[in-house]
């Protein structure tokens, strides 16, 4: 928070308050160009006070964002879980949906993973294609069968 904004709030209400207790406290002998003078410097005194509140009440509001942004991350980086080929983290039903490593980890962004049910993920953000372990697995062995019968697969 920016202290000079809040200085200069506290100033403006003390002017304010010091040229509304010598209206008041002055007396009939004052001729009405000095009180007219007066509540003019009241009037920009307080106009004054109002706008260094809203800079001060603007400073709140973005620090209370920048505190929202900072505990949402933080809890998201105690809850995501990281297993190879990709990052996951657990529903509102409790089940844990795969998301996206490349957009996670360039953007810290949570981009879906789409899967085929058989151990192949693709993010529809930045088109990354994932494939667990089991997935290359079976592939390197249904490869290695079709080439035993000399298959080619190409």
């Amino acid at each position: 928070m920016d202290l000079a904004a809040i200085g200069s709030l506290l100033g403006s209400l003390k002017t304010a308050t010091e040229i509304a207790k010598l209206i008041r406290e002055s007396d009939a002998t004052l001729e009405k160009a000095e009180t007219k003078l007066k509540l003019a410097e009241l009037v920009s005194a307080i106009a004054d006070a109002k706008l260094d509140a809203a800079e001060v009440q603007q400073l709140i509001l973005d620090r209370d964002e920048t505190i929202r942004q900072l505990t949402a991350a933080a809890k998201l980086k105690t809850e995501i879980k990281w297993r190879q080929p990709c990052y996951y983290l657990s529903n509102s039903e409790g089940l844990e949906e795969p998301y996206c490593q490349n957009c996670y980890d360039s953007e810290q962004k949570l981009s879906r993973l789409h899967s085929d049910g058989k151990g192949f993920f693709q993010c529809r953000v930045c088109r990354q294609g994932y494939k667990t372990a089991e997935r290359l697995k079976r592939e390197s062995d249904d490869f290695n069968a079709n080439m035993k019968r000399g298959r080619r697969l190409f």
